[in-house]
């Protein structure tokens, strides 16, 4: 009850009193505001929280409505900040109340519960920092799935020797990397093109080495999420996996920075080109598709590609796993929500 400056505990626990929220409420306000960003829009994304929930449970059958994408804008910088201010908060607070609390002060007027809430808060936001700047979360590329399921294993090796190849290891198959908003989503589609070998997901065209989901969330490393595929070129053309990807993001390639409801410079689309023969195929494609949105300008990228680091085991294939057909021509409707 912010308004009377008070806060009422359960009757049946054992904290019955009221204490003064005044020195709290500074706390709180930033407290709530964290943890609406942190359960809402970790990276500014209806899409995130479902992504959150795939480290709890594959299995999950819970749904959450793409409509609500346009109520969750909030950026990942200001997300960043608000946990960092969380900390800062929090840990003056512990800074000033540890010493009454353990001279057990009469005149200090801490409370045992006051402090618990302020050292909660405080790791919370640690932890969360820990995430975004890389101390916690790494990405275990030695337990990836290998071929023939994925690709994610040859992929992280690739990345780990700093190669960006062409061709897959044995020599077989062409490489092709697209961005196109979800990376759940646009695996998915990939998977059943017939052509197409194994696919994986991961991070792309950033500047740091080996990002966690979490940091890629954060917007600070300038990743955007992708898939890698490898393909038979002589069953399935490149031009037709571009076509694929243009199906994927319509009718969105005239939008920066987003696919459907999913916001965040992690979710703007591109085709990466792995030759010169699959950058002048993908030229092609891009004036056939500007054409048809007239003079809106597509904003989807066109740049040679990048080092491309797996993402964590749990996104990989991650539709499939949850039911979704991957078989090759499937056209059930692919559903990134649940």
């Amino acid at each position: 009850d912010i308004r009377n400056n008070r806060i009422h505990a359960c009757p049946h626990g054992g904290v019955l009193k009221a204490v003064q929220m005044r020195r709290l409420r500074p706390l709180l306000l930033v407290a709530g505001a964290t943890t609406s960003a942190a359960l809402l829009t970790p990276a500014g994304c209806t899409c995130c929280f479902v992504h959150a929930s795939a480290i709890i449970s594959m299995g999950s059958k819970r749904s959450l409505q793409p409509q609500m994408g346009a109520l969750l804008k909030i950026s990942s910088s200001i997300t960043t900040v608000l946990y960092a201010t969380l900390g800062a908060v929090a840990g003056s607070q512990l800074f000033d109340k540890a010493p009454k609390l353990i001279t057990r002060s009469s005149t200090a007027g801490v409370q045992s519960g006051d402090f618990v809430l302020d050292l909660v808060l405080f790791c919370v936001a640690t932890v969360q920092l820990a995430k975004i700047v890389g101390v916690l979360g790494e990405v275990d590329y030695a337990e990836l799935e290998d071929l023939p399921k994925s690709y994610a294993y040859e992929a992280g090796e690739r990345a780990l020797a700093g190669v960006v190849s062409a061709t897959s290891k044995d020599g077989r198959y062409e490489v092709a990397t697209f961005a196109g908003g979800c990376f759940w989503g646009t695996e998915l589609h990939f998977q059943r093109i017939k052509g197409v070998v194994a696919t994986c997901v991961g991070y792309t065209q950033g500047s740091v080495d080996a990002p966690t989901y979490a940091q890629v969330c954060s917007g600070a490393t300038g990743h955007t999420e992708a898939t890698q595929l490898i393909y038979e070129s002589d069953v399935c053309s490149y031009e037709r996996l571009c076509e694929t990807l243009f199906e994927i993001i319509a009718p969105d390639a005239t939008a920066l920075n987003r696919k459907g409801n999913d916001r965040g410079t992690q979710y703007r689309h591109g085709i990466y080109t792995h030759t010169p023969a699959q950058a002048e195929a993908a030229a092609r494609v891009f004036e056939s598709e500007q054409r048809m949105y007239g003079d809106v300008p597509i904003v989807t990228e066109l740049k040679p590609a990048m080092i491309f680091w797996p993402a964590e085991g749990y996104h990989q294939r991650y539709l499939e796993k949850g039911g979704q057909s991957a078989a090759k021509g499937a056209r059930e409707s692919v559903r990134c929500y649940g």
